[in-house]
This record gives C-alpha cells, sequence and structure tokens, in this order.
C-alpha cells in the first residue's frame, strides 16, 4: 500500500473518532451547584420521606418559590404531601436556596424508583438589569434520584414458618416437675397452718388488776400527799391539779375498766352512769372539770388558788363514796 493511501487510511479514522467522542459540555450558567439526599435510604410501600434539594448560588440569582406548590408538581410515581422552603446565607458572597418536598409512594413489586427531575426557575438581578422593568426566567434541572424500595413479599422458595416439627413432651418429663412443685406448696401450706395454730393457742397477757383493798390504800395514799403541795407559787398549784388529773383518771381505769384517760369529763360521767355509779359521777365531774381550766385557761393561776379547798373536799367525798 502507498504512502498516500496509509495517510488517507489515518485520516478517516481520525475523523471518525472524533465525531463519535462525547463532548464534555461545561454547564450553561455555572453560578448555582445544586446536591440532593434523602433521610432514608429505601422506604416501605406508604412512607413519608423527606427529599431536599439544596442550591448553593450566587447572591445576585433570586430563585422564583412562588409557583412551588405541591398542585404543580408531577414526580409520579410519587405524591407529594408537602413542600417547604428555606433561604439563607452563607458570608456575603454565597446564598443556599432549600426546597424540602414531602413524598410518599404507594408503587409495589420494584427493587428501586426514581425521583423525576424538575426545573427551579430563577432570575438573575444585576446592575444593568435592575435598570429594566422586566427580566427573563431561567431554569436549572434538579437531577433525577434513586431510592429503594422494600418489600413484604415472601419469596417462593421460602419454607412456611408453619413446617417446623414441634417437639412432643412425655407424660414421664413433666410428672416428676409437676410432683415436686405439688409437694413443695403442701410443704408450705402445713407449715401456714402450724404457725396460725401456734399463734391461736398462744396465751395473751392478762393484765391484773390491783384489789379494792391495795386501790383504796392509794387513793388514801395521794390524799395525804396531794394535801402536801405547796399552794404559794403558781407553779406548785399547777403541779396539783395536774397530779389530782392524772391520779383520779388512772384510778378510775383501773377499778372500772375504761380508758378514762382518753375520755373528757362528761364522757367520764357517763360511763360512771351506765355503770351504776351514779354516786361517783357528779364528783368526779366536777373535779375533772376544774383541773382542766386550772391547767388550761389563762386565768388558771387564779382558778387554782380559789378553788383548791373545794377540790380537796370533792376528793374527800369521792374517797368517802369509792369505799361503799
Amino acid at each position: 500500500m502507498t504512502r498516500l493511501a496509509w495517510t488517507s487510511l489515518v485520516l478517516l479514522a481520525v475523523m471518525t473518532l472524533g465525531a463519535a467522542a462525547p463532548v464534555a459540555k461545561k454547564p450553561k450558567d455555572a453560578k448555582i451547584t445544586l446536591s440532593t439526599y434523602v433521610d432514608k435510604t429505601a422506604i416501605w410501600v406508604g412512607d413519608t420521606f423527606h427529599y431536599t434539594v439544596k442550591a448553593e448560588h450566587d447572591p445576585t440569582i433570586e430563585f422564583v418559590v412562588d409557583n412551588l406548590k405541591k398542585e404543580n408538581l408531577n414526580l409520579a410515581p410519587f405524591v407529594v404531601r408537602d413542600i417547604a422552603v428555606s433561604q439563607d446565607s452563607i458570608g456575603t458572597s454565597k446564598k443556599v436556596t432549600q426546597v424540602t418536598l414531602f413524598l410518599t409512594t404507594f408503587e409495589t413489586g420494584q427493587a428501586e424508583l426514581r425521583i423525576p427531575s424538575f426545573p427551579l426557575y430563577y432570575f438573575t438581578r444585576s446592575a444593568a438589569v435592575k435598570k429594566s422593568t422586566e427580566t427573563a426566567a431561567e431554569s436549572v434541572a434538579v437531577p433525577a434520584t434513586r431510592i429503594g424500595l422494600r418489600s413484604t413479599l415472601i419469596g417462593e422458595n421460602l419454607r412456611p414458618r408453619d413446617s417446623r416439627e414441634i417437639w412432643q413432651i412425655a407424660p414421664q418429663r413433666w410428672m416428676l416437675p409437676f410432683a415436686a412443685g405439688s409437694a413443695g406448696l403442701l410443704w408450705l401450706l402445713i407449715q401456714l397452718s402450724r404457725r396460725l395454730w401456734k399463734s391461736s393457742k398462744s396465751e395473751k397477757p392478762v393484765r391484773r388488776r390491783s384489789s379494792r383493798r391495795a386501790r383504796l390504800r392509794q387513793l388514801r395514799d395521794f390524799l395525804r400527799q396531794a394535801q402536801t403541795i405547796s399552794r404559794d407559787s403558781p407553779v406548785e398549784q399547777q403541779r396539783y391539779y395536774a397530779e389530782v388529773s392524772h391520779f383520779l383518771r388512772g384510778y378510775l381505769s383501773e377499778s372500772l375498766e375504761i380508758d378514762a384517760t382518753s375520755l373528757t369529763a362528761d364522757e367520764i360521767e357517763s360511763a360512771l352512769n351506765n355503770r351504776g355509779q351514779n354516786g361517783l359521777s357528779a364528783s368526779v365531774r366536777n373535779i375533772l372539770e376544774r383541773c382542766e381550766q386550772v391547767l388550761y385557761s389563762p386565768q388558771g393561776s387564779e382558778l387554782g388558788q380559789r378553788w383548791r379547798d373545794e377540790v380537796q373536799s370533792e376528793l374527800g367525798k369521792f374517797a368517802e363514796l369509792a369505799r361503799h
């Protein structure tokens, strides 16, 4: 082959390759940088997820956000539930416009879906353009985005879950544990019954009452002791009436088997009348009422000095009546 033929062949190949090789196109407007991301890598059918489009651009670019409504976007097979738009600045040289779409889908039978591309419209504001009244809008295309779709369908080669054999339990395996548990419960019941029986049969402490003779001797001794308490100071007067009230209530509690320490003078009088002690009731009530007034009223010291002889006389009457 001649050199001319070789040269023609090489030129033809170079021209053919030059026509077939793709040409890398520079973006129409390098002032806008788009990025997209989703909050879920895969979704179930009916799930709602967030699809965010973030555009970083020069301050001279202004995006049209009024037309970003769910009625205006057709992103089949996805349904647009809602749209949120936010704009912010990055220093003085950049701005950020962020569009968040709330999407859902009801497609089934696929491993993944593609969120379709859609345009974002914007204006370029410059010193020359601001002088004109109208500016033509331009658009930038949001690239399509893939998202995985989970499936709840069971494959044909999977075995049913109830095909596993049920472990058979022989009677010999459960009879022994059942017998041991029953024996333990029976032993607990026996121990409980024994404790209840012992507690019901145990003797309760019986309070020993003093004899009538001993009580009368205590009353006589107290009368002599009460007369020795001084009448001069208010403190001694208070002590006198306090000891009279304490002794009289304790004496009635032991002799009549009533809780006189927690009863009022009227209640003690009623209790005495119910037990046939009508002669004692009036005297006891007068003594206890005067003791309470002296101990708890503001005029206690004055009343105690005035009633001292009367209370001592009432105690003597009480002692005489108690002897009979």
